[in-house]
């Protein structure tokens, strides 16, 4: 079953439910249904940018390069930096975004960039 929560010219965001055995029933698709509007506006909530300190041009460098896949390693070399020194940029970036991954952090880039706000902030 999939709950669709987010839907936008380039976006769709769903929860998918499976289980094995029996399909899914009418009060667990009432209960989806149910839940689906709440679950809607937490992501709304969650993809809606920080009143804190905005990113340093080097942490949205940092961030860019995440979003594009790259390693701590791979910004490292590319940026001229150690990798702990990415890593340091990553601890800040996390805290100002208000994320806990890597994986966050560039899912709110690519939110942010396809909102068009510039400087990744």
């Amino acid at each position: 079953m999939a709950v669709p929560i987010y839907i936008d010219q380039r976006l769709l965001v769903s929860f998918v439910f499976n289980r094995a055995g029996s399909a899914f029933g009418d009060r667990e698709l009432q209960l989806a249904e149910t839940v689906r509007p709440h679950l809607a506006n937490l992501y709304r909530l969650g993809g809606a940018p920080r009143t804190g300190a905005p990113l340093t041009a080097r942490e949205g460098e940092v961030l860019d390069w995440v979003a594009a896949g790259k390693t701590s390693r791979d910004i490292a070399a590319i940026l001229g930096a150690s990798p702990r020194t990415i890593e340091k940029h990553l601890e800040r970036i996390y805290e100002k975004l208000g994320v806990e991954t890597r994986t966050a952090a560039a899912m709110r880039a690519l939110h942010v960039r396809a909102e068009g706000t510039p400087g990744g902030q």
